[in-house]
């Protein structure tokens, strides 16, 4: 093998990052606990408050921001907004579906963001949007149990919602849902569903974004010809037209 010719150098250079002292960091450190405190009880202006007091998460993420860490960043905030959840669900007793669809689409949103800069004010949006959507399922529960079977299927338009699913949700009999639905909005549950997943296919085909058989699949109808009736029966023509006519 050949004599490699090898040099070492040593680096005395001082470090280039100062981190806070143990004082302030049990500081940020207890202001956080506040914020998790408050969402615990769901108290918004507590929320608010704590939420804009230097904590630790902020801190973390704005040293990662200095040094340009995308990675840090996102999983500082992801690490924050998962603990946000938990003690929202936790100690309101909020419907498990409900929150973790919810968590989903937020920590994925973070997760394939192109930059969390700033980081502070990002973390800060975020963090005010999952209490809102938290407390919006927490009003759930002071609803009767048609309002909740409304509800929940406005909330679930994009997913297979059938009244089976109602029924595993709210806790109630088939039967007993779809009577006091029916007596309530004159229309079975099926055609409320119905009803609410073309509006939401109105606002789609708005944007141009989907094919209406695309649309089809995204609000969970069984096939697109389905769709299609389904549609013209309430809009009185196919989605085709309806696109073409508002474009």
């Amino acid at each position: 093998a050949p004599k490699w010719k090898c040099e070492f150098q040593t680096n005395n250079s001082p470090a280039s990052m100062e981190f806070l002292g143990k004082a302030k960091i049990e500081k940020l450190y207890s202001n956080e606990q506040n914020i998790f405190s408050a969402m615990s009880r769901l108290d918004e202006a507590e929320f608010t408050r704590a939420l804009h007091l230097p904590i630790y998460t902020g801190y973390i993420g704005s040293v990662f921001e200095e040094k340009d860490y995308e990675r840090g960043m996102q999983d500082s905030l992801i690490h924050f907004m998962s603990i946000l959840f938990y003690e929202g669900m936790k100690s309101n007793k909020l419907a498990v579906d409900l929150v973790l669809k919810v968590q989903n689409d937020l920590l994925g949103r973070i997760e394939f963001r192109t930059s969390l800069k700033p980081f502070i004010q990002t973390m800060q949006e975020l963090a005010t949007e999952c209490f809102i959507a938290l407390k919006k399922i927490k009003n759930m529960t002071n609803l009767s149990i048609v309002e909740q079977c409304a509800l929940y299927i406005k909330n679930c338009i994009y997913r297979k919602v059938t009244l089976q699913s109602i029924s595993n949700y709210l806790g109630y009999s088939p039967s007993t849902i779809s009577h006091k639905f029916k007596r309530e909005y004159n229309m079975s549950i099926k055609s409320y569903i119905n009803s609410q997943k073309i509006e939401a296919a109105k606002h789609m085909l708005a944007t141009n974004a989907l094919s209406p058989s695309e649309i089809a699949n995204s609000l969970h109808f069984s096939n697109q010809s389905y769709f299609n009736y389904a549609f013209k029966n309430l809009v009185g023509i196919s989605p085709t037209e309806y696109r073409n006519q508002i474009h």
